[in-house]
């Protein structure tokens, strides 16, 4: 049995081993599921502009409202809207030379032992916040801390 998930409809589709099934899932997948094709509510999109002009990005539907991808100078951006448009966050990945070097101190002490697998810079009307994944063999987490490294929460996480 295979399963398709696809977001943001959220069709759950089971194909059984039948050709025709299969061809069916196929044209759902290449035209259904396509973030592109979403369109957030007018007061999103003008948000979405006034923040970032002339900018194109593909959304997703997410729990806190809808999220866009875009691009600037060549780094992936995801910027955070609630439905009725309120901008929430926009965050985007960085190396570990461009991290904060205090949030990494804390990190090191507090968590020894861990690698560090994902770095992100996240700007919010509250201020800049800084997020990290590390992992150590079977545990795996997801840490936030504020500008002073001190552990935030993250509101609108995805997950």
């Amino acid at each position: 049995m295979f399963y398709l998930n696809c977001h943001p409809q959220g069709f759950v589709v089971s194909i059984l081993r039948h050709p025709t099934t299969l061809i069916a899932a196929m044209v759902l997948l290449l035209n259904g599921c396509s973030t592109s094709s979403l369109k957030p509510p007018e007061a999103v999109s003008q948000a979405f502009a006034a923040r970032y002009p002339n900018t194109a990005a593909t959304w997703e539907s997410k729990p806190y409202g809808y999220e866009a991808t875009f691009h600037h100078n060549g780094i992936e951006y995801e910027a955070e809207f609630s439905a009725d448009g309120h901008w929430l966050e926009t965050e985007h990945e960085v190396s570990a030379a461009a991290f904060s070097r205090t949030v990494l101190e804390r990190i090191q002490r507090e968590y020894p032992g861990y690698t560090i697998t994902k770095y992100e810079i996240e700007q919010t009307p509250q201020g800049t916040f800084y997020e990290v994944e590390i992992e150590q063999a079977d545990s795996e987490y997801e840490l936030y801390f504020d500008a002073s490294a001190t552990p935030a929460l993250n509101a609108n996480e995805d997950s």
